[in-house]
């Protein structure tokens, strides 16, 4: 028996092969989270279609990375060769790949994260859009983040 999470990684899988689009691209924004202001009622391809450089703070070292406003932010920065990010399920769900944002905006679809975590500028690498440019994002241990989720975000 496959479970849901591989047998909707595979179904994505075959609709990117087929029609050889992202599939990103197919989906709208339903039930987005929100990281600095990011409206979830238009479609995804309406506002993010588009290449933008997101700079990325890891290890103590900065990286500008090209994202196609397609693909994750979490995989333009493995396209790129950054090494030791954390992840693993690659859907917003495990939380091994926080960050956050220190300036501008990005949208997460279905991450994990409360609201309020969220707002304080937690993102999931693996699930984050850059929106629009200038956006800088510094990787977080899965510690921080989850004593902050935990906490309810009253830091």
């Amino acid at each position: 028996r496959i479970c849901r999470a591989a047998r909707t990684s595979a179904m994505a899988a075959v609709t990117r092969a087929v029609l050889a689009v992202p599939v990103a691209r197919l989906a709208t924004r339903r039930n987005a989270s929100q990281v600095r202001g990011v409206s979830a009622s238009q479609p995804r391809g309406a506002t993010l279609a588009m290449n933008t450089t997101v700079t990325i703070n890891h290890q103590g070292k900065s990286y500008e990375v090209e994202c196609d406003g397609f693909d994750s932010i979490l995989d333009a920065a493995i396209d790129h060769g950054i090494e030791d990010l954390s992840y693993d399920c690659k859907m917003g769900v495990c939380m091994t790949c926080p960050s956050k944002v220190k300036s501008g905006n990005v949208t997460m679809d279905g991450a994990m994260l409360s609201d309020d975590v969220a707002e304080m500028g937690f993102a999931l690498l693996c699930v984050s859009l850059p929106d629009g440019n200038d956006v800088t994002i510094d990787t977080v241990t899965e510690e921080e983040l989850l004593d902050v989720q935990l906490q309810g975000g009253a830091m």
